[in-house]
């Protein structure tokens, strides 16, 4: 008797375990449904999903393209996006720093020092090809020209009464030495400061000549030298220089003079108005762009076009029998070559997507001129092209920016899309291979092909959608905003694949039915032949079948596969634990561009030089905390990792100690005196070059008190770090310093840096984050669809042995835990459970051939009709990204490692592992007798009103 028809009360076990059965079940019916619906009208549906898609392009009038470097890389809550915004709107404005340095055997010759003029002389003269001109003159920072202060004898700028002064320390002048702010007349002093012409600001041995090619070109050897260590102050601007800091390379003699160089730079200081930026336009498709007006923009491309002449003009020539060479960086280039090395592999990635039209239309096909299948072929690949242009529709329609990362996006889903179409020819196939299902109709035959596949590729569609959405969570604005986009697209593939894709399938099955000519319709072929289905006829199916029953699942080949798979785990989770989190934005760049050349020069002779950073204090009653100001100051420089700070209240103490004997160190000084004093050291010689650290409640006027001030910086400099568990600490450790000092107040600790430094911080942990939950929705997901828990766990499993030895050969192959690594991560963990879940899913309605528990036979089964569709949607997908390895841009040769590592290491777990495992102890299948199959499906025939089979029957 049949076990279904003993009547008996189910045990809650029994329920339960029909719960799997019953959602199968449940899925088949909905699309063969769906799939007979399609194919009764299936141009019904293509016009309507098209339709569909139009709808959903109505978004792209809201399309906004995210160019802000701070809205892309830095999380929302950091407090490096809330301190630049602060800045950007308190300063309203910056200096911009543009150089080129100069390399021979030793630069400080006549004729090298003289060509150095020259190419100085012709970049200040440069104008930028756009109308208006833009000059140097125009861009240039500016500061006062106070040369004739210097050589001013002191009873000229004496003589006049001073009612600025509440004592006179001319008294003093002959212990303290002559400081005009002081000692002089205010009114003549400020006079004559106020007549100050001002000249553009740039830092260059030449100053010592005043640029005069002529006077360099008698300089002797000797002569060089002598004025090089004897000039302490510029002879063109008359504020105090240390020239030395200009070279590299140097050469000391005994008494530590410099006689030689390797290196000169020349450093120019462009002003930047923060005011009259718009990053939307002048930001870049990369979002690597830095803060620039148009005008600035304009004359850095003349900077370097003029630099690059210069730079070929040198190297055809040879001066004092050595050769001179030029490297250059203007504010400007890292945004350039960043960006047009992220897209210029366009022509790359069209190759590809040629290549894998091609191979689909191979994979499609069979070789005869009515199985060319030209037309589905390019169907599948333009429904992912209409996937991804909806699904910017839809996101942008909600407000959310597209990104620079979103261009590997189409290439997510040309590997997704291009698998369900694998998958769906793959259940043709096995549809066709039934006799009593080569005798139906044709759009039953296509429905069941829906039947069959629409569970498999709904289960990766969804458990990808729902990983993607979890990734949304992430603090990092460019990968949630990818996320977004990825989990938008997943869906609109899975769904025009499972319409317009099915009606042109049921179009072009009907060609074929017809005899007509794949490419020209229009042409029968009347001689035409369908071969024969089965086993026996399909090359894939063989070779599955001989490899797995004669290998793979033969006692010797589990160990072996479970050797190895233990082997390349413990391999792998070594990498693991040794992968670092660490990204430099250099990576952006191609080793033979201008910049990458300049920074390797500059690291080699400049090798000290660390990165600027900055205190910066507002809202606080400066005279009334000065003391603990300057132990703040103190603390910074006791510092390891601090290489120098530029302090302004120390310098500023030592100035009204030197000069009016009040020890500002010790004691409190009221707050008149206090900006009395700080006046007369801003248009000092000594403090000039503070005025910048400085935003007052007013405006600062020589012969009066400084007006309250509103906000005051303190420059110091990091040291030069090599990782990020060196520049990590310091970062912090110095914003604790400046957090936990006794001010009341805003006081914050800012560089340029922090915002490569603080995704550092917090990428591996976000890495981890989205990993774990992305799993832990890929479970349950896994579970909800296919309610299996043993199966659900082998798919788990196989996921993470995937990403394990991900991670690990990620290290082996040299890269490390950052942004391009993290959105690669988050793409592998939708990518192994495809090649997972179709092999279990498979392997779950598969019956064995004896109608017994067989679980090698259920196995080969499964094998033999998704087996091949998993490879092939694998191999789609390598063939579309396999141009990449001769990318220069790091983004796409790093996602061309992580998708081989995935396809590879996916691959292994989801065809070979996971076959092995099921084979030994895998779950029964789903399906039971075929008696009870009929009695459901008759109800099921009376709601649809269509003659039909039962699904999984033979």
């Amino acid at each position: 008797m049949e076990p279904e028809e003993i009547v008996h009360k189910k045990s809650v076990g029994e329920y339960i375990q029909l719960i799997p059965e019953r959602i199968s079940q449940s899925v088949e019916y909905f699309f063969y449904y769906l799939g007979l619906k399609i194919t009764r009208h299936p141009k019904r549906w293509i016009i309507g999903s098209l339709f569909g898609v139009a709808l959903c392009l109505v978004g792209l009038y809201r399309f906004r393209q995210e160019k802000n470097p701070l809205k892309l890389w830095v999380p929302p809550d950091s407090d490096f996006l809330r301190d630049t915004e602060w800045l950007i709107s308190q300063f309203g404005e910056a200096q911009r720093l543009e150089t080129f340095i100069l390399t021979g055997d030793d630069i400080l010759t006549a004729n090298a020092l003289y060509e150095l003029n020259e190419i100085t002389k012709r970049i200040i003269a440069a104008q930028s090809e756009d109308d208006p001109k833009v000059a140097w003159t125009d861009v240039c920072f500016k500061v006062p020209i106070i040369t004739k202060v210097n050589t001013r004898e002191k009873r000229d700028i004496g003589d006049l009464d001073d009612d600025f002064f509440d004592e006179e320390p001319a008294v003093r002048m002959n212990k303290t030495g002559f400081e005009p702010s002081v000692h002089a007349s205010s009114k003549t002093y400020c006079s004559i400061f106020n007549s100050f012409q001002k000249g553009c600001l740039f830092f260059s041995i030449l100053d010592i000549w005043d640029f005069d090619s002529h006077l360099i070109r008698t300089q002797s050897k000797e002569d060089i030298i002598k004025k090089l260590n004897s000039t302490l102050l510029s002879p063109t601007l008359g504020h105090p220089m240390n020239y030395s800091q200009l070279l590299g390379g140097v050469t000391r003699d005994a008494s530590g003079r410099i006689i030689s160089a390797s290196a000169v730079k020349t450093e120019f200081m462009v002003h930047v108005n923060f005011s009259n930026i718009n990053m939307e336009e002048m930001g870049n498709d990369a979002g690597t762009a830095d803060w620039a007006t148009k005008d600035v923009l304009s004359w850095e491309f003349a900077f370097l076009k003029n630099l690059e002449q210069s730079k070929e003009f040198l190297k055809s020539r040879e001066f004092d029998n050595q050769t001179l060479n030029l490297w250059y960086e203007a504010g400007r280039s890292f945004g350039d070559i960043s960006a047009s090395t992220m897209f210029q592999d366009v022509d790359k990635l069209s190759i590809g997507i040629i290549l894998m039209f091609f191979y689909v239309q191979m994979v499609l096909s069979n070789f005869n001129w009515v199985e060319w299948r030209f037309g589905l072929s390019l169907i599948a690949l333009l429904c992912i092209g209409a996937a991804f242009l909806a699904a910017i529709g839809i996101c942008s329609l909600f407000g959310v920016p597209y990104g620079p990362v979103h261009s590997s996006l189409p290439f997510m889903l040309m590997g997704l899309g291009v698998d369900d179409t694998f998958v769906m020819a793959a259940s043709w196939e096995q549809v066709l291979s039934e006799k009593s299902n080569r005798l139906r109709p044709l759009p039953e035959k296509v429905a069941l092909m829906l039947s069959h596949a629409g569970s498999a590729i709904s289960i990766t569609s969804l458990t990808d959608v729902v990983a993607f959405i979890i990734g949304t969570s992430t603090i990092l604005p460019c990968l949630q905003s990818f996320c977004i986009y990825a989990s938008v697209g997943v869906l609109v593939t899975f769904l025009l694949q499972v319409t317009i894709f099915v009606a042109f399938f049921m179009m072009d099955a009907r060609r074929i039915e017809e005899k007509r000519n794949g490419a020209i319709h229009c042409i029968v072929h009347s001689n035409y032949q369908a071969p024969e289905m089965g086993s026996k006829n399909s090359i894939s199916w063989n070779f599955i079948d001989r490899l797995y029953s004669k290998f793979v699942l033969t006692r010797p080949g589990k160990i072996i596969i479970l050797a190895i798979t233990i082997a390349v785990a413990s391999f792998g989770g070594l990498g693991s634990y040794q992968l670092e989190q660490w990204f430099d934005p250099v990576w952006f760049l191609p080793k033979d561009t201008y910049l990458s050349d300049y920074l390797a020069v500059r690291s080699k002779e400049f090798p000290e030089r660390g990165q600027p950073a900055y205190v910066f204090l507002s809202e606080i009653d400066i005279p009334a905390n000065f003391p603990r100001i300057l132990d703040l100051v103190d603390d910074l420089r006791n510092l390891t990792y601090i290489e120098s700070v530029n302090s302004w209240p120390h310098d500023f103490a030592d100035f009204v100690n030197v000069y009016y004997e009040k020890d500002m160190k010790t004691r409190l000084i009221d707050s008149d005196k206090f900006y009395f004093y700080l006046s007369k050291f801003l248009f000092s010689q000594r403090g000039g070059k503070f005025q910048g650290n400085f935003r007052f409640a007013g405006n600062l006027i020589c012969g009066k008190n400084t007006p309250r001030i509103l906000i005051a910086s303190i420059d110091f400099s990091f040291m030069k770090f090599l990782t990020p568990y060196e520049w990590i600490p310091a970062m912090d450790e110095s914003k604790r310093i400046v957090s936990e000092v006794k001010i009341a107040g805003f006081k914050t600790v800012w560089s340029k840096m922090f915002a490569s430094w603080v995704t550092d911080k917090v990428i591996a942990q976000e890495v981890t984050r989205n990993i774990l939950l992305a799993l832990i929705c890929v479970m349950g997901m896994t579970t909800l669809l296919i309610a299996e828990l043993q199966t659900c766990f082998w798919i788990l499993l196989c996921v993470l042995l995937t990403l394990l030895d991900v991670c690990g050969f990620m290290f082996y192959w040299g890269l490390t835990i950052d942004i391009v690594s993290c959105i690669g991560l988050e793409l592998a963990v939708g990518l192994s459970v495809d090649y997972a879940a179709h092999v279990a899913h498979a392997f779950l309605m598969a019956r064995s051939e004896d109608k017994k528990l067989n679980r090698k036979s259920r196995v080969l089964t499964a094998v033999r009709h998704i087996g091949a569709a998993v490879t092939y949607g694998a191999g789609s997908t390598l063939l579309a990204l396999s141009l990449l390895i001769f990318s220069k841009a790091y983004v796409f040769r790093a996602f061309f490692k992580i998708f081989l590592l995935v396809i590879v290491f996916g691959l292994w777990h989801g065809l070979l592992l996971l076959p092995v495992v099921l084979s030994t102890v895998g779950p029964r299948s789903l399906h039971r007798e075929v008696k009870v199959q009929e009695k459901e499906l008759q109800t099921f025939k009376k709601s649809t009103e269509e003659a039909s089979i039962p699904l999984n029957s033979k």
